[in-house]
């Protein structure tokens, strides 16, 4: 029922910008091609998806994915809002997740790149523009299994090579959230919402002890623990907001997910026992 809208939507063959772009198909979509940026032209409501975990193995293209591109588009097009997916690893060692929250960041720490690219662009958008939204999201989990991604790899090698290989602690924590409703309040904030920054999540967080267990009672695999030093923990991510703006509710979580995403992976590879 929403009126007909433009959305430009950078990274539309992603995950996310892929969910997006079939929810939106009835709107206006510009969809720019792989590092197309000055489209010199009205752009509308821009989506923001480009991002990249790779960033250890390529700092040179997840600087321009993660930031790089964030002021070009900026700068040479116009646009009635611009739409940035963060990610809930700014919060990484802060003492409240809450959207106002000041992050911490340590040069030091080699795991603090990608977070300090996110938070740039978001400080980016920030000085340069009223007309913005920061959805920083938590672990969406759906069918994106050839993502590197933990719960992907659980998945895929439970199934192909009948183990999990858990590389880290039993005990470490995530937040994840479906990408139905992490899309749903995808368009809620940008066609609704009153403030700039929005933490996406469930706001409660699963073991990955959990997780293994459950894909071992579906598939029947092993599940090998080898490094029990190195531990994971996300910290809780504070939801008040989505609550309270869009009395937002979990439609499903992600244990009792598994069974249909584990169909899912293999029907997708062909894979019928």
């Amino acid at each position: 029922s929403m009126k007909k809208k433009t959305f430009t939507i950078f990274g539309h063959t992603g995950f996310i910008g892929s969910h997006l772009k079939k929810r939106l198909q009835n709107h206006k979509l510009i969809l720019p091609k792989r590092g197309e940026i000055i489209l010199n032209k009205n752009l509308g409501n821009i989506i923001y998806c480009v991002g990249s975990d790779l960033w250890k193995k390529n700092p040179y293209d997840s600087f321009h994915a993660n930031l790089g591109y964030v002021p070009e588009i900026l700068k040479n097009n116009k646009f009635s809002s611009f739409n940035f997916l963060s990610s809930i690893k700014v919060y990484e060692n802060v003492y409240s997740t809450k959207e106002s929250s000041t992050l911490k960041v340590n040069p030091n720490d080699p795991n603090a790149y990608f977070k300090i690219t996110k938070i740039c662009a978001e400080s980016i958008l920030f000085s340069q523009t009223k007309k913005f939204k920061v959805i920083r999201l938590g672990n969406i989990y759906g069918n994106n299994f050839n993502a590197p991604l933990a719960l992907s790899t659980f998945i895929r090698d439970a199934i192909k090579l009948k183990k999990i290989n858990l590389t880290v602690n039993e005990n470490s924590l995530k937040d994840y959230l479906s990408i139905e409703d992490a899309i749903n309040l995808i368009l809620l904030i940008i066609n609704k919402g009153k403030k700039n920054i929005y933490n996406v999540a469930s706001g409660k967080r699963v073991s990955f002890n959990k997780i293994t267990s459950e894909i071992k009672k579906i598939t029947n695999c092993k599940v090998l623990k080898s490094n029990k030093k190195v531990k994971i923990n996300e910290p809780k991510i504070d939801i008040k907001r989505i609550k309270n703006e869009f009395k937002f509710k979990q439609s499903s979580n992600l244990l009792n997910d598994l069974k249909n995403l584990i169909l899912e992976f293999k029907k997708k590879n062909n894979i019928n026992e």
